[in-house]
């Protein structure tokens, strides 16, 4: 049914010699031929320009914030229908609460995830995902899209990843059209839960990763550049209790948890080390109530980004240690201040993989065809649900979504020229992988 393009040993070669970056060459471009078939969906999502923009404004402005359940049900309630209609069998999941080390104790909820699924005998079972959930909350300022004249669009999500998620479902979309799902085998997983680390849908990911062939993950690219390999992720959180006491009549009488998680702060600081490539981030500190109060309670929830399994493995080992060395005392209350700690290394390190460097390579060449060029590749510290999929054994391009930049903050933003560029690429990239 298709007429393979020549993308060559050159292009692939290119790739695994050039680490971080690899630039492709328009010669090399040149040689890549579209069958008439996929010149098809390329017209598909032409034709359907208008409708693809609208509907990504329609996605943005559902908020989605991994703790707003209620607008991630409704949210996944949408894309339910969507892969219905195209012959889908779906199915939700649930994740169990987890329990948050903090003064305030409880516990965050995980909204379900949503996994469909199409059988058939094709031989190479393709697994494709998106996360349903954003940083912003409900309350956030930041909730609509905003279309600029030049084609600029910024909005939550946009690039982080509801661009991706529009550009998966009307890839598939062109994919129906042309007759092009049937009988293959293709499962989409949506997950609510990767903005925190995917710390409920971990197993499934895993489970999923081991029943298929290949997997694509529609996280956006940055600069145009394709993500080949990822450090690891970790998280820790802190939680120090102390003695409450009057700040002016009775200090001494006081053991002060800020204080106590102060030291442990900058202890844990201190264990980034650039050329090593490992940094560790306090992203949030909290402590005590009142300001005539030794504080009795403090937390922190701590980042952690490592290249490799060993040195998550010290870095946890090293926060551990520090948590257990208290440094406050108070002779009359020789047991406080209590510390605790909780760890995780909730994503693995993300290598380069031969099956996946020939993937970025296709990609490359296609792209430069059919527009917003892939002109290269980047290692990074930012992490996705495709290092869980790889480290369970699955090939995984993690990063075949828009182009966009400012995630995770009120710059975020893509284009309208690389969301109809890379659903064009998308609705290509899955024919050839799922018709293999």
């Amino acid at each position: 049914m298709f007429k393979r393009s020549f993308i060559g040993t050159a292009v692939v070669s290119l790739v695994l010699a050039a680490s971080p970056f690899v630039i492709v060459s328009s010669s090399l471009a040149q040689e890549t031929v579209l069958s008439d078939q996929e010149q098809k969906l390329l017209a598909w999502v032409d034709q359907r320009q208008d409708d693809i923009l609208n509907e990504l404004k329609t996605h943005v402005e559902i908020n989605t914030g991994t703790a707003n359940i209620a607008g991630l049900n409704q949210y996944r309630e949408r894309l339910s229908n969507d892969l219905n209609a195209l012959g889908f069998k779906t199915q939700t999941h649930s994740s169990s609460d987890i329990d948050v080390l903090s003064c305030q104790g409880g516990s965050i909820q995980i909204a379900d995830h949503l996994v469909a699924k199409r059988s058939g005998s094709k031989k190479n079972r393709v697994l494709i995902n998106g996360h349903m959930d954003t940083v912003f909350s409900k309350d956030d300022e930041f909730q609509t899209l905003k279309i600029e004249d030049n084609g600029v669009l910024k909005g939550p999500g946009v690039a982080d990843m509801k661009g991706g998620v529009v550009i998966m479902i009307n890839a598939l979309r062109a994919l129906h059209a042309q007759g092009l799902l049937d009988d293959t085998n293709l499962t989409v997983l949506f997950n609510s839960d990767e903005e925190i680390g995917s710390l409920g849908s971990r197993a499934l990911i895993e489970e999923l990763a081991k029943q298929h062939d290949v997997g694509l993950v529609f996280e956006g690219t940055y600069n145009n550049l394709a993500t080949r390999a990822r450090k690891g992720l970790g998280q820790a959180r802190l939680r120090v209790t102390g003695r409450e006491s009057h700040a002016g009549g009775a200090h001494e009488d006081g053991v002060s948890a800020s204080l106590e998680l102060a030291h442990k702060v900058i202890a844990v600081e201190q264990l980034t080390d650039y050329q090593k490539k490992v940094t560790v981030n306090t992203g949030v500190l909290s402590g005590g109530e009142k300001r005539n109060t030794v504080p009795g309670c403090a937390d922190a929830y701590i980042d952690m980004r490592f290249p490799s399994l060993e040195a998550g493995q010290k870095l946890e080992q090293n926060i551990n240690e520090i948590a257990s060395k208290v440094v406050v005392k108070n002779a009359n209350y020789p047991n406080l201040p209590k510390v605790e700690s909780w760890t995780v290394l909730h994503r693995p390190v993300k290598p380069e993989n031969a099956k996946v460097d020939e993937i970025i390579a296709e990609a490359m060449a296609l792209s430069a065809v059919i527009g917003e060029p892939i002109t290269g590749t980047r290692y990074s510290g930012g992490g996705t649900d495709g290092s869980i999929a790889q480290g369970a054994g699955l090939p995984t391009m993690d990063s075949l979504g828009i182009d966009g930049k400012g995630a995770h903050s009120s710059r975020e933003e893509s284009t309208v020229q690389s969301l109809i560029a890379r659903t064009k690429l998308a609705a290509v990239m899955l024919a050839r992988q799922l018709h293999k």
